[in-house]
Order: structure tokens, then C-alpha cells, then sequence
């Protein structure tokens, strides 16, 4: 199922971000491997498919999370005023060889104040930002 098709039903239902939490893993340096979205309406979990470092989205908690050397990490404190918003726009974003390597949300009010968040697979990490 394709990022967008996952994320569509969490968008249609003004679903509200509850709660993040991001997945490091320790023989890659600490570095983030995965995130949980918890909404009122149910989950997303983000990790990057290893053998073409293509993103995925999914509703249930991935395999390749439970690894030993992966452990939960603090979310950035600018994340804080995602939490209690729903999502108003999503956007998948392609590499120029074709595959889904990153994804955007943008959580907040729809006449206030909103926080993209951008999450982009490299090498078999992803690496966050804050737009």
C-alpha cells in the first residue's frame, strides 16, 4: 500500500497526533531508524525498507523495529506543538529513481498555526526535519 493510502484514513477522520516516539539503533551510531504516530484514531509507524532505502508507512509495528539495538529516543521539544493537531496535508516525495524515499506532514489548525514535519530515508536511516 502506497504512503499516501496508508496515511489518507488518519487525514479524512481530522484524527489527532496523541503521541511520537522515535527508534534509534545503537550499532548505527544512534541513529533514527524509525518513528510511532499515535493518533486518536489508531497508528503510523515510518521505517525504511533496507534493501532499496525506500520509506514505508504502515498501521502496525514493524519487524525490523525489534531488533536488540534499537531502542526509543526523545522526539525534538519543536515537535511538542504537533501533539493534540491533525494532519492537514501529507505529500509523498520521489527520488529520481523513481522510489518513495520520503514523506510530509503537516499537522496544526487549519486557520492557525501548523508544524511539516519530513521524514527521508538514507541509508537505511531517516533523517528528520522541521520545515
Amino acid at each position: 500500500m502506497s504512503v499516501l493510502a496508508v496515511i489518507r484514513p488518519f487525514v479524512d477522520r481530522g484524527d489527532l497526533l496523541t503521541t511520537v516516539e522515535l527508534y534509534v539503533d545503537e550499532d548505527l551510531g544512534g541513529q533514527c531508524v524509525g518513528a510511532r504516530f499515535g493518533f486518536s484514531g489508531g497508528e503510523l509507524f515510518v521505517h525504511v525498507e533496507g534493501m532499496d532505502d525506500s520509506i514505508c508507512v504502515t498501521g502496525s509495528f514493524p519487524v525490523v523495529l525489534s531488533d536488540e539495538s534499537i531502542r526509543k529516543a526523545l522526539v525534538p521539544v519543536e515537535w511538542a506543538s504537533a501533539i493534540g493537531c491533525p494532519i492537514l496535508w501529507a505529500w509523498a516525495m520521489t527520488n529520481t529513481q523513481g522510489r518513495i524515499d520520503g514523506f510530509q506532514l503537516e499537522l496544526g489548525a487549519v486557520d492557525g498555526p501548523s508544524i511539516v514535519l519530513q521524514f527521508v530515508a538514507r541509508a537505511s536511516m531517516l533523517v528528520l526535519r522541521e520545515l
